[in-house]
C-alpha cells in the first residue's frame, strides 16, 4: 500500500508546470471576463458559480487523467471508450430516450439534461478528448506496419468517419469542422502522405456543394456573414458588426472592468452570446489590446509546451494524442477571434478556458490531463516499446 502511494505521490510531483500555469491562469481571467459579460443577466453569478464548479471538477480531471497510464488503459480499453464516445454523440437526437434527458440550446438540439441537478451536457465537447484518445492509440498500431496502405487509410477514414457522421447527424457544424481538424491534423503527424490528405481536401471541395444543400438557413447565412457582415446587418450579421464595434471601443487598455458600454448594455440583443461565443468582445472592450495580448501569451505558451511535449514522444504514438490537443486549442482560438472580428465563418465555436460553458471547461481539461499523462509516463512506454524492438 505504501508503495502505491508513493508512485502516486512521484506521479504527482511530476505534473509539468509549464502546462499546469498556463491553465490555470486562463481558467481564473475566463472566470474574471465571464463575471463581468454576464453582468447584464440576472442570474449572472450563477454563470460564474457554474464555471468554477465546472473548472474544478475538471481540474481534478485533469489530475486523475495526468496519474492514469494511458497507454495500459487504451490497450484494455480503447473499443469500449470509442463505443461509449458513439453513444454519447447519438443520445441527444435520439428519440426514443426519455424526453427528460433531451436538452437544448439556442438553434440546437446537441445537449443532454442530467436529471435531478438541472446541469445540461453537450456530448461533443468531451467526445473530443475520447476522440483524440481512441484515434492516437489507433494510429500508433497503424504506424508501426504501414500508414500509407489503401488498408491503413481505410481504417483510419472509418474511425474519424463513424464519430463525424455522428456530429453530422447532431447538425452541428461547428464540432464536425473540430472533429475533421482533430482527424486531419493527427493524420499529418502519423506520417499520412501529404498527397492523400491534398487528395481528400480535393474531394472535400467537389462535395460542398452537395453539403452545402444539407444545412439549415441558419447555418449558411452564419457562414455567408462571417465573411461579410454587411450582407445581413440588421439579421445574421448584426452579432459580428457589435463584436466588432466592441473590440475597437476597448483601443489599447480597454474601458476597464464592467465598463464597456456594449459589453454591460442589459439589453441581451445589443451583443448576443457575449459570455459564450462573443466573449473575446468583450475581453477586448474592457481590457484592450493589452488584455488580448496577455490572454494570446498564455495560450501560445500552452500550445507551445504541449508540441514540445509532443517532439520528446517520438517514440510512441503519445506524440499523436499531443498534436490533437494541440489542434483543439490553435483550431478554436483561431476560430472563435476570426469570427468575433468577421473574419469567418460563426460556427459556435468557444474561445478555450474564455468561454462560458461546464462541458467545454471540462473537456479542455481532460485535453490537457491527456498531455499530462503522456509527459509523465512517456520514459516508461518509450522503454517497453525499446524492449519489444529488441
Amino acid at each position: 500500500m505504501r508503495n502505491k502511494e508513493n508512485v502516486l505521490f512521484d506521479k504527482l510531483k511530476s505534473l509539468d508546470p509549464y502546462l499546469l500555469i498556463p491553465t490555470v491562469l486562463l481558467t481564473i481571467y475566463g472566470i474574471v471576463v465571464i463575471s463581468s459579460a454576464s453582468g447584464y443577466i440576472g442570474g449572472g453569478n450563477n454563470l460564474v458559480t457554474v464555471q468554477i464548479i465546472a473548472s474544478t471538477l475538471g481540474f481534478f480531471g485533469m489530475i486523475f487523467l495526468s496519474v492514469f497510464n494511458y497507454d495500459r488503459f487504451l490497450k484494455r480499453f480503447v473499443i469500449p471508450v470509442f463505443i461509449a464516445a458513439c453513444i454519447l454523440l447519438i443520445l441527444p437526437i435520439a428519440e426514443d430516450i426519455p424526453s427528460m434527458l433531451h436538452g437544448s440550446f439556442g438553434n440546437n438540439d446537441i445537449w443532454i439534461a442530467i436529471p435531478y441537478i438541472g446541469v445540461n451536457l453537450q456530448p461533443s465537447e468531451v467526445v473530443k478528448a475520447l476522440f483524440i484518445l481512441t484515434f492516437g492509440y489507433h494510429l500508433g498500431i497503424l504506424r508501426e506496419k504501414n500508414i500509407n496502405t489503401p488498408k491503413s487509410l481505410f481504417l483510419m477514414c472509418a474511425h474519424g468517419g463513424i464519430i463525424m457522421l455522428c456530429v453530422m447527424l447532431e447538425k452541428d457544424l461547428g464540432a464536425m469542422i473540430s472533429f475533421g481538424i482533430i482527424f486531419v491534423g493527427m493524420c499529418f503527424c502519423a506520417g499520412v502522405s501529404i498527397w492523400y490528405l491534398i487528395g481528400a481536401l480535393g474531394a472535400l471541395v467537389v462535395a460542398f456543394p452537395i453539403i452545402w444543400r444539407f444545412l439549415d438557413e441558419y447555418q449558411k447565412m452564419r457562414i455567408l456573414v462571417g465573411f461579410d457582415p454587411m450582407q445581413d446587418p440588421e439579421g445574421y450579421g448584426y452579432q459580428v458588426i457589435q463584436s466588432m464595434r466592441a473590440i475597437a471601443n476597448g483601443g489599447v487598455t480597454g474601458m476597464g472592468y464592467k465598463g464597456g458600454t456594449i459589453s454591460q448594455n442589459p439589453i441581451e440583443s445589443i451583443l448576443p452570446a457575449r459570455h459564450t461565443d462573443m466573449i473575446f468582445a468583450v475581453m477586448c472592450e474592457e481590457f484592450g489590446f493589452i488584455g488580448a495580448i496577455v490572454y494570446f501569451i498564455l495560450i501560445i505558451a500552452l500550445v507551445f509546451r504541449i508540441l514540445i511535449i509532443a517532439r520528446r514522444n517520438r517514440e510512441n504514438y503519445g506524440i499523436y494524442m499531443c498534436a490533437g490537443v494541440a489542434c483543439v486549442f490553435i483550431f478554436q482560438t483561431i476560430e472563435n477571434i476570426g469570427m468575433c472580428l468577421g473574419l469567418l465563418p460563426v460556427i459556435g465555436i468557444t474561445l478555450p478556458f474564455m468561454s462560458y460553458g461546464g462541458s467545454s471547461i471540462v473537456s479542455l481539461y481532460m485535453c490537457v490531463g491527456i498531455v499530462m499523462s503522456v509527459s509523465i509516463h512517456q520514459n516508461d512506454i518509450s522503454s517497453k516499446r525499446i524492449i519489444k524492438l529488441k
